[in-house]
């Protein structure tokens, strides 16, 4: 495979501020758009090379050019692109003020490159000098010298400039990517020391990814994404979605996850994603005779907004403890979008065997009990046995947050009770000694109450529907 590479350059004017890092992650995450590897230039603030390598049947260079500059216009940066063979051409082509992308053709490096400046070349101060003082103003005029005669003069320092005027720039800023892997990756100088600039190129790198197995009609089952840490080991973090899945938006929000799940070792210095493992990009054979379970993929999807406004507790999962009071005898415990393989993978239980109906049990439904988040205070009229009667709601209390509780009983009702259940004890924390009722109004409502044997107050718990 020819390599080809390109350069992106904002160009900056001398009495502008430079590019917060903010604003170049946010740049490299749009460049990802148009090339799979993305890093910054050193010696400039705001460019960038791109590995345009591979990019024929993408439509050529002319095309993957015009993508590069139009993501940069997209992101709110003017750019020029130039792509070449060399790093040192392709640098140079962005020096063209006449085009916004310039395209040097494989093999024509040495021939553009002629006529440019020697003011292109990365060399020190004092060696432009020396070659300004002998006349030397175009990358031509240098390679018009011996080769070994430079050497001579100019030392390996010389002889190098000599090459790069030539266009034989041995430069290549890419790690060289996983044989036959789908992959992405981006840098950023100077590292970025929180994850929030992180964000920026993820959606980049997950749509190369994507974009690359798509042309082999897959879709990724499981990605490794890397975190690069200056002077420290590779942070990698497994990302690996319910099901295979192209959403760019399920993926972004697994590594979201995966990049908050733990602090970062360091400032970041880089990025990368890695498919390594993949999945058929196609709808699985479903059992005609069991009703199709729900797609993971698609629950991601359509549950991201209501993660984004309530969080993780979104999609959470009762569990018991068996404690003696109600309100301590279950906790919710929030699972996100951890929880949607389980939930999707479930079956619906086998129903037990029917009774004998002369029993009644028949066709029935377990009552559910809704726990209010906070017992409500009511008021109660109580019989000279001390068993509520009368059962007063405040209407201002008949409602949760949001929501009413539909069939509540008017605020003053007669009650039919049963009860009492006397629970005591946790004298270890605050102690507790509480007598519950269970009571129904004349529609049918189910409560719980409870009154308190300390301060002889009556409360509601929750309702069972």
């Amino acid at each position: 495979m020819t390599r080809r590479i390109a350069c992106i350059r904002v160009p900056v004017p001398a009495d502008t501020p430079a590019p917060d890092t903010a604003s170049r992650a946010a740049l490299a995450g749009a460049l990802l758009a148009a090339a799979p590897r993305v890093v910054p230039v050193r010696e400039y603030p705001c460019a960038f090379w791109a590995d345009a390598s591979g990019m024929a049947g993408l439509g050529g260079d002319e095309v993957v050019a015009r993508r590069l500059a139009e993501a940069a216009r997209q992101a709110g940066w003017e750019a020029r692109v130039g792509i070449a063979g060399t790093c040192i051409a392709a640098a140079a082509a962005t020096r063209e003020r006449r085009h916004d992308v310039r395209v040097v053709p494989p093999g024509g490096e040495a021939g553009y490159l002629r006529r440019r400046s020697l003011s292109l070349l990365p060399i020190t101060p004092d060696l432009r000098q020396s070659f300004y003082l002998l006349g030397l103003r175009t990358c031509g005029d240098l390679c018009a010298l011996v080769a070994a005669d430079v050497e001579l003069r100019f030392g390996a320092e010389g002889l190098r400039a000599w090459r790069l005027a030539g266009g034989d720039d041995p430069r290549w800023p890419f790690r060289p990517p996983e044989p036959g892997m789908a992959s992405a990756e981006a840098e950023f100088e100077p590292p970025v020391d929180s994850s929030e600039p992180l964000r920026f190129v993820l959606q980049g790198l997950i749509g190369q990814v994507a974009a690359q197995l798509a042309r082999r009609q897959r879709i990724p089952a499981r990605l490794r994404l890397t975190l690069r840490v200056p002077d420290a080991a590779e942070d990698e973090r497994e990302v690996r979605p319910a099901r295979p899945t192209a959403d760019v938006r399920v993926l972004a929000d697994l590594c979201r996850r995966a990049i908050d799940q733990r602090p970062l070792a360091g400032p970041v210095s880089g990025i990368a994603l890695l498919a390594e493992e993949e999945g058929a990009a196609r709808a699985d054979q479903l059992d005609a005779f069991q009703a199709p379970a729900p797609d993971p993929g698609a629950l991601h999807a359509a549950l991201l907004p209501v993660f984004a406004r309530w969080g993780a507790g979104a999609l959470s999962q009762a569990v018991l403890h068996g404690a003696h009071l109600p309100g301590e005898n279950a906790v919710w415990v929030a699972h996100g979008s951890d929880g949607i393989a389980p939930f999707a993978g479930a079956r619906p239980r086998a129903e037990p065997a029917a009774r004998d109906e002369a029993i009644g049990f028949r066709n029935t439904l377990p009552l559910c009990f809704r726990r209010l988040p906070e017992p409500l205070d009511i008021g109660v009229r109580e019989d000279p046995e001390r068993r509520p009667v009368q059962v007063d709601i405040p209407a201002g209390q008949n409602a949760l947050p949001g929501v009413g509780i539909e069939g509540f009983p008017p605020r003053l009702w007669k009650t039919v009770v049963q009860g009492p259940e006397r629970i005591s004890g946790g004298w270890w924390a605050q102690g507790e000694a509480r007598e519950y009722w269970r009571v129904e109004s004349p529609e049918g409502w189910l409560g719980l109450i409870y009154r308190d044997a300390v301060t002889a107050s009556w409360h509601l718990e929750g309702w069972f529907d």
